[in-house]
């Protein structure tokens, strides 16, 4: 049953999860004068780097690269135990709130974060940001296509 739907989806769902790892999520820009740039903040999954002039601070942020791992492995879990459709579906909920909540996390690093703060010029999304939407968007097709066939399932063994 691995050439399902469902399958197809959760292994995109684990493309984007891992390529978020290699661009940028958010940026803001504070600008000095109209033309000149005063600090470039720009937050990666791994790291943030706020960079002064010559001075560099390196914020890790190492437990939401351990968040979209877990998530990579609960996907590749859930495409294997096709068989069992009920855990899959709770595997993909538990997906669903655990990227759902790097996103919040990211949102509130960019608006609420002290360091960020001050910082009000111009933000900019990134295209990390639109992929872990996208992994969401995803997951919740699998979803969809996983309760179709339980559903599917179950009424063909009220038929019997």
């Amino acid at each position: 049953m691995i050439q399902r739907i469902q399958t197809i989806l959760l292994f995109l769902f684990i493309l984007t999860l891992t390529s978020t790892f290699f661009f940028p999520v958010w940026q803001k820009i504070e600008m000095k004068d109209t033309e000149s740039v005063d600090i470039i903040v720009t937050g990666y999954v791994s790291s943030a780097l706020l960079d002064d002039g010559n001075k560099g601070i390196v914020y890790d942020y190492f437990y939401i690269s351990g968040i979209l791992i877990l998530c990579c492995l609960l996907a590749i879990y859930s495409i294997f135990s096709y068989k069992n459709r009920l855990t899959q579906i709770k595997i993909g909920t538990a997906n669903s709130m655990l990227t759902s909540s790097v996103v919040f996390f990211f949102l509130y690093q960019i608006f609420y974060h002290e360091v960020y703060q001050n910082i009000n010029d111009k933000i900019s999304f990134l295209i990390s940001f639109y992929l872990i939407f996208l992994a969401i968007f995803f997951n919740f097709l699998a979803n969809r296509f996983i309760r179709k066939d339980e559903l599917l399932v179950r009424e063909s063994d009220r038929i019997r």
